[in-house]
Formats: C-alpha cells, sequence, structure tokens
C-alpha cells in the first residue's frame, strides 16, 4: 500500500479522538487487523480559541501551516484539518505544502448531492454560520443553505465549546439538537450538515428524517479514498 494521511487534530481532542476512530472502524484493509496509515500533528487547542475569540486568523493560519509542513515531513501524501472552523484557514495551508488538502467543505456537499439533497440545514460554530468561508464554499457546490437563527447560533456554540469539546455529553443537549434540526427541516431543509466535528458525539447519520452528513465521516471517507 502507498498514501499515509496526516491530520492536524488536537482542535478539539475529542475531535481527533473521532477521526481516528472513524478511521479505523471504515478502513477496508486486507487483513482483519489491517489499519490505516496515519500521523497526527496534534496541536494545542488552548493556542487557538483566544486567537478564534480575537479574529485573529493570521495566527492560527500560521499555526497551521506549521503543522501541516511537519506532516507532509513526516511522510504524509495527503492531509487533513481536522476542524470545520479552521477551514477559515484552508488556502493557506493548502498553498503551504506541496501534498493534497482535502477540503472538508466540498466533502459535505458530495455527500448531500450524492443523497439528493439542496437545501442544506447547517450546524457548526457560530464562525461556520455567520462568517463567508463556510457558506460560500457550500454555495459554490450548488447547495442552499438553512441557517440557524442567532439565538440558536449562539447556544450551538456555547454547546460545542462549554461541552463537547470538553468531552461533556448530555443528553439535555441531545433533546435540543434534535428539536432544532425538526425546526430546521420545517423551514425548508432537506438535509443536515453535522459541520462541527464534535456534534457527531450527540447526533447519528440516522437520527433525522432526512439524510445527516457528519463532517467528520465525510471527510474520513474521502481521506481513505486516497489510499492506494
Amino acid at each position: 500500500m502507498s498514501g499515509r494521511i496526516g491530520l492536524i487534530g488536537g482542535l478539539s481532542w475529542m475531535a481527533t479522538a473521532e477521526y481516528y476512530r472513524y478511521a479505523n472502524q471504515l478502513y477496508q484493509g486486507p487483513e482483519a487487523w489491517s489499519q490505516p496509515p496515519m500521523v497526527i500533528e496534534s496541536v494545542d487547542f488552548a493556542a487557538f480559541v483566544p486567537l478564534q475569540q480575537a479574529n485573529d486568523w493570521d495566527a492560527t493560519g500560521a499555526l497551521l501551516v506549521e503543522a501541516a509542513q511537519r506532516l507532509e515531513g513526516a511522510g504524509a501524501t495527503v492531509l487533513a484539518i481536522g476542524a470545520n472552523t479552521m477551514h477559515k484557514n484552508y488556502d493557506v495551508v493548502a498553498d503551504a505544502v506541496s501534498i493534497p488538502v482535502l477540503d472538508v467543505r466540498v466533502c459535505v456537499a458530495d455527500e448531500v448531492k450524492a443523497k439528493r439533497g439542496s437545501a442544506l440545514a447547517l450546524l457548526g460554530t457560530k464562525y461556520v454560520l455567520t462568517q463567508d468561508f463556510y457558506l460560500d464554499a457550500l454555495r459554490a457546490q450548488g447547495l442552499d443553505v438553512v441557517l440557524p437563527n442567532d439565538e440558536e447560533t449562539e447556544e450551538l456554540q456555547r454547546l460545542i465549546y462549554d461541552e463537547l469539546t470538553r468531552g461533556i455529553v448530555r443528553e439535555e443537549s441531545k433533546a435540543w439538537l434534535e428539536s432544532l434540526i425538526a425546526q430546521l427541516v420545517d423551514r425548508g431543509a432537506n438535509a443536515v450538515g453535522l459541520c462541527c466535528t464534535e456534534l457527531g458525539l450527540l447526533i447519528e447519520e440516522t437520527d433525522a428524517p432526512v439524510p445527516v452528513i457528519d463532517s467528520t465521516k465525510a471527510h474520513v471517507r474521502a481521506l481513505l479514498a486516497t489510499l492506494s
């Protein structure tokens, strides 16, 4: 086999654990014990949160570029940024290395369209929901986007940062998220995008009356497809 996945992780550790778990669950290796070749650069999430809050995306991009270059030097043949929010810096990372960097936004859009979805209920951090870098990428792939309102966006932000990134999984939060999904479907969505890597801790891809795309799984499936 040739090919080695490089993952920029640590954004958060819960998300990184899910990437690794899915990669091994979904991998179709030649033997029962086969595991996908991977190298993980685990950055410190605590270094990123205050920069996000300060809108200092140049600084977050510099940190990601350093991580990406270390992964390329370690033998990775394809890269992934293990966080939807940090695709804010996708272009600068992709320009800094000579190997492909798989874009989670494209992976999500491809799976939505494969399931005949056209109007995506977008769930993620407030950065994903309110900034153009994610919305424009989905629209460029031919999708309409159905967004939570401002109050719902703030609650998603709290749930993600105060609970899920810290490993706190509550039934009350799952019930709230299921209710939000139902409301977004009522507002016209015919597919749901879990476009924060931690949201899959609460919602399965079978937990809604319309197709649900877990961005982490979509990203992993595309990464595994690059291995030969």
